[in-house]
């Protein structure tokens, strides 16, 4: 019986070691084994792994199919040093390693690349599009998550690292397979892929992936949607291959996706009694413990149609010339449109006037308004790259150039409509204009009640007002000019010399127009239309030159071990804020010095292991960090300042050994020290700026979602049978997640999340029987852990929200090969 080299794809896809075991004899035949190499891009240029002078992880295609990878979330539970935030839901994630994250209304700090070009751009509202989405996991050959600046040679410059994800592209084989998955609440998901070799020099793959499943958060309002956290997409996928000549290809990927879930607010977790809104807290709170409504999973929304809406077109086409074997010239050319839509109550607070009369009063708080006609993000992205590579000097020297260009502009205007602090009619608020919403300021007539002893029961928005409707229509326009090269010189058969430089000019321009409409206020209750608005015009505008660099060597004793130094220089451009205030709309890049030194080793023999280790420190400077306040119109608001520095060490650790012909252990560690070391708090506050919030970060604390400790451990057993009935193996995943610290001590007595551990397992069995029939068993979180995995931050204002991770999900999927 012949063993599969699934069995070591499965144990060490989820680790940073470059090598699979692959033992292609069994242990009754009493064979040995076989290395097989995994091959990644990671510089831009196909190469084994283990030989590139990078701390990375490598998922590959059985690990997503088999461990049900769907989204970023799932590729984060896997990989020690990337973390996720999920603040606005599952469609609008974005990825932070090794602490470098991405605030609001900032550039994603850590570049994803699907075939090689950059994602498209999303909104400066929300953190949604410049990451992978729904449907982008499926008919994948690997993705690789590299860690550390990768500025040199990747199209946008970030300080955190890159994620690259890379599609299956068009065989000479008619082949594909049909799948089918259900789980538990209620999951369906199809997937089918078929390649097609028209002809000799032109072959086509078609690709397909849907996935609906009812949400784990349950809605107990009674108003909307039963669930939250629900997932309902579909991805399209046509690559196109032609061999023009022996010498020249031309690949095109087109692609679509769209997704339509029922959002996912948060859920209440404590009131602040000391808080500005401490009344309305402590009030709901007691509604939903009285009603028996509080469990870890039951969340209150009070909209007919909370939605999270996201689509996404898209074509890349790369063209390769191979001049002859000592140069090569790639044309990569993309378009992009990214729309989403947003309806949700964010932080889910059921809030009235403690003591109103009035049962409609529901105080809208925390709210992103979204409809049809005012998107939060519609945005087209255009990238042209022009790269060359070629080696010289007996192949002693490898190098590369490229010059790059995007641009991404507003297709029309999108925004949000953040109401705060006011009762409104909700059958009003479909509509983009809030001059036509019927509102209620209850919260001003509540005070000029207590403050007239209950003579005046009415407000008048032009003498007081404390509730209002923020309308924000705009977009920005970022475009992103860089040269670059970089080469490797072997000094010797043992010693290699890398290295880079990248200059970088990036243009950021937004416009926006800000209404704040307000309202007229009775405690007798009605709606009215808006008494009157005030319009601020802003036109932000921002640009930056920076170069980036790499230097690095590398030295191989042996073909087995490979020792590497590196130094370089990361950098994220500086952008604009439409909701800030105008002094304080731009901000500058901000930069890091990142040191990294490493191993990268296999070993044959009786237990063939591979082990790898990477030790970094970076100095953070101009860290760009989150400021919120209340302007003196009473609108809460952020900026983002320059006001930050840090310093950011750790260790990064995997291994994998093969124990026996049937059974593969592997390990993945990493331990990550943050502090900011300085945070410098605006001095001169402008008039308009009433009173600071809070910060995401403080001096002397780490920075956000960083947990010290971070472990994943893996086990994977092919299981003894007669070759006839197939291929059997049962893989057993535990993964740890140190405590770490989401939002500044100083604004929530909630800002450390606790730590948690994941139990993960999977059951495959390839060819049943001899059939082109596989089947699987698959299931996350096992043990059904509860924890956090984001709060908002807003203790100072009375209350603290949070988001749950997700609860145990399982299912079983069937497959057709052909």
């Amino acid at each position: 019986m012949k063993r599969n080299p699934l069995l070591q794809a499965i144990a060490l896809a989820s680790l940073s070691s470059a090598s699979i075991l692959s033992p292609y004899a069994s242990a009754q035949e009493g064979k040995s084994m076989t290395m097989e190499e995994i091959v990644v891009n990671a510089r831009r240029r196909e190469e084994r792994a283990q030989d590139v002078p990078i701390s990375m992880t490598v998922i590959s295609s059985d690990m997503i199919n088999n461990s049900n990878i769907t989204n970023a979330e799932d590729v984060a539970t896997y990989t020690p040093s990337l973390v996720v935030n999920n603040r606005f839901g599952s469609d609008s994630t974005n990825f932070a390693i090794r602490g470098f994250s991405q605030e609001l209304r900032t550039t994603s700090s850590v570049g994803v690349y699907f075939a090689e070009v950059v994602a498209p751009r999303g909104a400066n509202t929300t953190q949604s599009g410049d990451g992978a989405g729904p449907g982008d996991f499926f008919d994948l050959e690997n993705v690789q998550v590299l860690k550390g600046p990768q500025g040199t040679l990747f199209g946008r410059n970030t300080t955190g690292g890159a994620v690259l994800l890379t599609p299956k592209k068009p065989t000479d084989e008619y082949e594909g397979y049909l799948e089918g998955s259900a789980g538990n609440y209620d999951m369906k998901r199809v997937q089918g892929v078929a390649n097609l070799p028209l002809t000799e020099s032109f072959k086509v793959r078609l690709g397909v992936d849907s996935q609906q499943r009812d949400g784990y958060l349950d809605n107990i309002s009674g108003i909307g949607p039963d669930e939250f956290a629900d997932l309902d997409y579909s991805s399209f996928r046509v690559s196109l291959l032609w061999d023009i000549t022996e010498n020249l290809e031309n690949y095109t990927i087109i692609k679509y996706s769209e997704s339509e879930n029922n959002a996912s607010p948060y859920q209440i977790l404590d009131c602040n009694t000391t808080g500005g809104f401490a009344a309305f807290c402590q009030a709901d709170l007691a509604g939903r413990e009285a009603a028996g409504n509080n469990g870890e999973y039951d969340v209150y929304s009070f909209l007919e149609d909370s939605k999270s809406e996201m689509e996404q077109a898209q074509i890349i086409n790369t063209t390769t010339w191979e001049i002859n074997d000592n140069l090569t010239v790639k044309n990569i050319a993309s378009y992009a449109e990214f729309e989403s839509r947003m309806n949700v109550a964010l932080y889910g607070t059921n809030w009235r006037i403690p003591t109103g009369t009035d049962p409609a009063g529901q105080l809208l708080m925390f709210q992103v308004v979204g409809s049809n006609d005012f998107p939060t993000t519609d945005q087209r992205t255009f990238v042209e790259e022009l790269q060359f590579q070629g080696t010289a000097f007996d192949e002693r020297l490898t190098w590369q150039a490229g010059v790059y260009y995007e641009k991404s502009k507003p297709i029309g205007d999108y925004g949000a409509l953040n109401p705060s602090q006011i009762s409104c009619d909700m059958s009003t608020i479909d509509s983009p204009d809030p001059s036509t919403w019927r509102c209620n300021d209850l919260l001003a007539a509540a005070f000029a009640a207590q403050a007239s002893g209950g003579f005046v029961t009415t407000s008048d928005p032009s003498v007081f007002s404390l509730g209002s409707v923020v309308s924000s229509p705009g977009g920005v326009t970022y475009e992103n000019q860089a040269i670059y090269f970089q080469s490797t010189y072997e000094l010797t058969d043992q010693w290699s010399l890398t290295t880079g430089l990248r200059y970088t000019k990036d243009k950021t321009a937004g416009e926006t127009e800000t209404t704040v409409y307000y309202y007229q206020g009775d405690l007798a209750g009605g709606y009215f239309p808006a008494s009157f608005s005030a319009t601020e015009v802003m036109k932000p505008e921002t640009t930056s030159e920076e170069p980036t660099w790499l230097l690095g060597v590398e030295y191989k004793p042996t073909d087995d071990l490979m020792l590497f130094a590196k130094y370089a220089r990361g950098y994220r451009q500086g952008s604009v804020n439409l909701a800030s205030i105008p002094e304080w709309a731009v901000h500058d890049p901000e930069q890091v010095d990142t040191y990294e030194i490493g191993a990268k080793s296999s070993f044959a023999g009786r237990f063939p292991a591979t082990f790898n280790i990477a030790a970094f420190y970076n100095d953070f400077q101009d860290q760009q960090v989150q400021f919120g306040y209340f302007r003196a119109n009473g609108v809460g608001t952020t900026s983002v300042l320059n006001a930050g520095a840090s310093t950011i060490w750790g260790v990064e650790m995997d291994g994998s050994i093969q124990l026996t012909d049937s059974l593969m252990i592997s390990a993945s560690y990493s331990y990550l020290n943050t502090n900011v070391d300085e945070m410098e708090v605006p001095t001169v506050i402008p008039p308009s700026v009433a009173r600071f919030s809070g910060t995401t970060t403080a001096e002397g604390e780490p920075l956000p979602y960083t947990p010290e400790h971070s472990l994943v451990l893996n086990a994977s057993y092919f299981l003894p049978v007669d070759e006839s009935l197939g291929d059997m193996i049962a893989t057993i995943t535990y993964v740890y997640n140190d405590e770490q610290q989401a939002v500044s001590k100083a604004t929530s007595d909630y800002a450390v999340l606790p730590s948690y551990e994941l139990v993960n397992a999977s059951f495959n069995w390839k060819g049943i029987l001899g059939s082109p029939m596989d089947f699987s068993l698959f299931g996350t979180n096992l043990l059904d852990e509860e924890y956090l995995s984001n709060v908002t931050g807003t203790w100072v204002n009375g209350l603290e929200a949070g988001r749950r991770g997700v609860p145990r999900m399982y299912g079983a999927r069937l497959r057709y090969n052909f």
